[in-house]
């Protein structure tokens, strides 16, 4: 990873792409890997997209965040602000399927079901046939984007979209 990274670097660019940085390396290298990146965006003013399922790496590199589902974004906002107050079911789901370790008995919950052929969508959000909170209109219309607070963004008919 380090390797790429300096490949990525070494035409200068004012935008670096993570695509899963610290997947599949062990946690002392996933540590100095993030640690990496944390220094390169400050010491060269470069810009960082993150792109990851690691929740713990975007809380600890990320400013804000973008929340994709079958290639559409459900959800977006700053870090703090959507994982303290997630607001689309995929996120919520994303959240509870990940260990807490302020809780003392954490829970973990899957997703239920499985992801949507891309080729052949769903009608309407693509996280229905998923969502315990589906409603009729979730399975004719996709929802629109709709700001539920200052730069907090969802996707969702339960929330107006």
């Amino acid at each position: 990873q380090r390797a790429l990274i300096a490949m990525a670097l070494s035409c200068g660019p004012d935008l670096l792409v993570a695509d899963e940085p610290t997947t599949a390396l062990d946690v002392i290298t996933q540590a100095q890997i993030t640690n990496l990146l944390k220094s390169l965006r400050q010491n060269l003013s470069l810009s960082v997209l993150l792109i990851t399922h690691d929740l713990s790496v975007i809380s600890e590199l990320c400013e804000k965040v973008a929340v994709m589902y079958a290639g559409k974004i459900v959800e977006s906002g700053d870090v703090k602000a959507v994982y303290s107050k997630a607001l689309h079911p995929y996120t919520q789901g994303l959240i509870d399927s990940f260990p807490n370790l302020t809780v003392s008995s954490p829970r973990l919950e899957a997703i239920p079901g499985n992801p949507p052929d891309l080729l052949n969508p769903p009608m309407g959000c693509r996280f229905h046939p998923r969502c315990k909170y589906a409603k009729d209109i979730c399975r004719q219309r996709e929802p629109h984007q709709v700001e539920v607070e200052t730069r907090h963004v969802v996707s969702c008919h339960i929330h107006g979209g």
